[in-house]
């Protein structure tokens, strides 16, 4: 996999002045940084013992490559955790309670990677060995190849490709205001739990459900996290929501400006968790409600129709617009289910 070789740009916050680093703080309470400790200790789920699951306990016969293939391009995204902190530390270095909960978060995430890591390894003995031992598979010998190229590139080289894109092409804009950083990472942790979440729901293989489940229960309180740190933002400075508005219509996920396959990959992960036209219109319209609970509906709207619909950056303002009376109708139809 190569660099992913693509120029950053902010086509509705490009005009906004760099901030100095004492205009980076979110200002949470040290209570809310010790309620989400609390929780953490509450919740967390043990690495050790999903690192002692026996690769024969991997179900080969229920793996899809389209199984590994979404596991590879997680955990590619996940392995860019340390360059994402560093950014996010520096980016609120005059913020300390941002900061301490950053490094709860940081540690998290890094499980989220490891426990990734490992399944692929494990993947690889396992197939090995039903190879040997049951040489008519089921799948198809392209089916295999596919799953062994996945294999190899999530357990090869391509994490140092994706941590040297990091470098180039991913951080945290100058110019973002805290709320707006704070805004974003919320949907980015939105989306990755809901994927972790109906992906789980969609695989047959028992293991990879039982760790993505983890990990979409993890992603869920992150955003809900910083779901409560924006309400906060908005109700102490109301006047910072068209600049939050700006920058949710130029809103995009990490593995856009570090995979240069992204868009293959973005695909396949859709199509994995949302494998119909009606689990992919249930997904916008739980996307569409969180953006409602934050910003309001007629700002969600705007979101939506103004900018580009989880664009990834993406500066042309014609790709993946959603037009209103579209988004009137899947809403009003959920709502009315």
């Amino acid at each position: 996999m190569s660099k992913l070789v693509k120029t950053v740009t902010y086509p509705f916050t490009g005009e906004q002045r760099p901030l100095t680093a004492h205009d980076h703080r979110l200002i949470p309470s040290r209570e809310d940084v010790l309620t989400f400790y609390k929780t953490h200790e509450r919740l967390s789920w043990s690495l050790t013992e999903l690192l002692e699951i026996p690769w024969s306990a991997i179900d080969v016969d229920a793996l899809t490559p389209a199984d590994i293939f979404v596991v590879e391009s997680a955990l590619l995204v996940e392995s860019n955790n340390p360059d994402y902190v560093a950014n996010l530390l520096e980016y609120f270095q005059a913020d300390r309670d941002v900061c301490d909960f950053i490094v709860m978060w940081a540690m998290e995430e890094w499980k989220h990677y490891y426990v990734l890591l490992d399944y692929l390894t494990k993947a690889r003995t396992a197939l090995g060995a039903r190879a040997a031992t049951r040489p008519n598979s089921h799948l198809s010998d392209d089916e295999v190849a596919a799953i062994e190229a996945s294999i190899r590139r999530g357990l090869g080289e391509d994490v140092d490709a994706v941590r040297q894109a990091s470098a180039a092409n991913w951080g945290i804009p100058a110019h973002y205001l805290p709320a707006q950083v704070v805004a974003n990472t919320t949907f980015q942790e939105f989306v990755t739990a809901e994927f972790y979440r109906h992906h789980a729901q969609q695989t047959h293989e028992p293991t990879l459900a039982r760790i993505e489940t983890r990990l979409a229960k993890d992603e869920t309180r992150h955003e809900m996290f910083y779901e409560q740190r924006i309400k906060d933002c908005l109700e102490r400075e109301p006047g910072v929501m068209p600049a939050v508005i700006e920058s949710l219509k130029e809103f995009g996920m990490p593995g856009a400006y570090l995979l240069g396959d992204y868009e293959v990959r973005r695909a396949a992960m859709e199509e994995a968790a949302f494998p119909t036209l009606a689990a992919k219109k249930e997904a916008f319209v739980r996307l569409f409600g969180k953006m409602t609970r934050i910003v309001g509906e007629a700002n969600a709207m705007r979101v939506f129709t103004e900018g580009n619909y989880l664009s990834d950056g993406q500066p042309d303002p014609s790709r993946k617009k959603m037009r209103p009376e579209l988004i009137t109708r899947l809403v009003t139809r959920k709502l009315a289910s």
